[in-house]
């Protein structure tokens, strides 16, 4: 059969009807009539194939003496373009914009999704057949070169959107797929003081750090919004700078117009140490690398920031504090020394909140901590957990060099930040409205759009 169905009950719904075994018969002979006329002929557009997929529905059903009233047909034709065109009902998944990750965990199982706001949610729909989610895994991957088989039973790619895609089947897992989807917009940093993601006095004190000759590593849990706020504070970087990406995975979403995005491939065997070395032999104002997990990763990342050849680098690893992520670096050979040439630390986490009134524990994302390197991680900012906001503690040393560095006094340093927290709270809340504002505002860059286009 299809080797996927819908199921009668699901927290989430896809507006897909359950198929009986002879609508499920029909639209299995129409795939094979459909692959026949793809080898023929070629097929334009998704709307002649969308075409072409009623017709042989309609002829199939012909055959069987089967006479299909319109409301039939319309929602057979839909069910059998999903399945021999697009990815059956996970194209109904990765088409909802609330939707944040999805999760296939097996056949004869729900699949999961993460909802924005809400959590994760059980759909009423199931994979029934390995085969089936190999179909469809090297469906989303069929651009890239890439598949999977059970001789080779993982997959790891990027879809089209930017989205992130893992696959893997036996002996590896029961047939799995997860998809993190790309948000195409970044948040801007007002959106992240509204969400209570931080707060504006955190993010005021960060555009300053940003501006500067600082170099930044952030560290969280998975899913914690590590590269979501990175993409954020590049909004506080000059428009007219260059900026240097080297990626795994592509994740990494600034609007300046003068980038350079360099992408491992594994399969050549090119890994993301080899893409930091060959960055000495340009020349960035900003330097920007995905995140780091391995020994020879770590060591190239602190090369490059010894190195000096950006004005600022930064990098995103797992750690759930800043004495943590310095814990993680010196095991991996890091020296103490060395280590210092890391500016600043920033910690965002992911994090259950229990609401006693409610009796429901809630899922919240928080910066936690910031720390600048003076012979060790110290706190500038920290997490009060009675209020649940994050309180300033110590400028530091950090914000002491800032104002060397523009030319200000420990007063006016002071001041900046509090005209910049009113700023960050009130520019657009949009991220193409807050960069441009803000661009115009603190360095006059004007008419800059949301591309980083001037």
């Amino acid at each position: 059969m299809l080797g996927w169905k819908i199921l009668k009950e699901g927290d989430y719904r896809v507006s897909l009807p359950r198929l009986s075994d002879a609508e499920e018969q029909m639209i299995e002979r129409a795939e094979e009539r459909f692959r026949e006329a793809a080898r023929v002929r070629e097929l334009g557009s998704e709307k002649e194939s969308e075409a072409l997929v009623r017709n042989l529905l309609i002829s199939a059903a012909e055959e069987d003496g089967i006479a299909l009233d319109r409301e039939q047909l319309d929602y057979l034709s839909r069910a059998a373009f999903l399945h021999i065109y697009a990815f059956a009902f996970m194209d109904l998944l990765v088409a909802d914009p609330d939707i944040e990750e999805i999760s296939v965990i097996g056949t004869n199982k729900p699949v999961y999704v993460y909802v924005k706001n809400q959590g994760w949610k059980s759909v009423n729909a199931c994979f029934t057949s390995e085969k089936a989610i190999a179909d469809v895994a090297n469906k989303m991957a069929r651009g890239l070169g890439r598949h999977i088989t059970m001789q080779n039973p993982r997959l790891d790619a990027m879809l089209p959107d930017g989205s992130r895609l893992h696959a893997s089947l036996p002996p590896i897992s029961q047939g799995e797929i997860t998809i993190r989807k790309f948000r195409q917009r970044p948040f801007s940093p007002r959106e992240l003081f509204e969400l209570k993601s931080t707060t504006a006095e955190a993010l005021a004190f960060l555009s300053l750090v940003m501006q500067g000759d600082n170099s930044v590593l952030i560290g969280g849990n998975t899913g914690s919004g590590k590269t979501t706020l990175l993409n954020a504070l590049f909004s506080f970087v000059p428009a007219n700078e260059r900026i240097l990406i080297a990626e795994e995975t592509p994740e990494i979403n600034v609007p300046h117009s003068h980038q350079l995005r360099l992408v491992a491939n594994r399969d050549m065997e090119i890994g993301l140490k080899d893409l930091m070395y060959d960055t000495l032999r340009m020349r960035p104002d900003r330097m920007i690398v995905g995140e780091v997990r391995t020994k020879p990763e770590f060591e190239a990342l602190f090369d490059v920031l010894l190195a000096g050849q950006a004005r600022g680098c930064y990098a995103t690893l797992h750690s759930q504090g800043a004495a943590e992520a310095c814990q993680r670096i010196r095991s991996f050979g890091i020296n103490e020394r060395d280590m210092e040439s890391a500016d600043c630390i920033v910690i965002q986490r992911r994090m259950l909140l229990y609401d006693p009134k409610k009796r429901k524990n809630v899922e919240v994302r928080r910066m936690t901590e910031i720390a600048e390197m003076d012979n060790g991680p110290k706190q500038l900012f920290f997490l009060d957990r009675k209020t649940g906001s994050l309180r300033f503690k110590t400028g530091g040393k950090l914000l002491g060099r800032i104002a060397d560095g523009f030319g200000m006094s420990a007063r006016e340093i002071k001041a900046e930040m509090e005209m910049r927290k009113k700023l960050i709270t009130g520019l657009e809340r949009e991220f193409q409205g807050f960069y441009a504002g803000l661009q115009k505002k603190l360095y006059g860059i004007v008419e800059v759009q949301g591309d980083g286009k001037q």
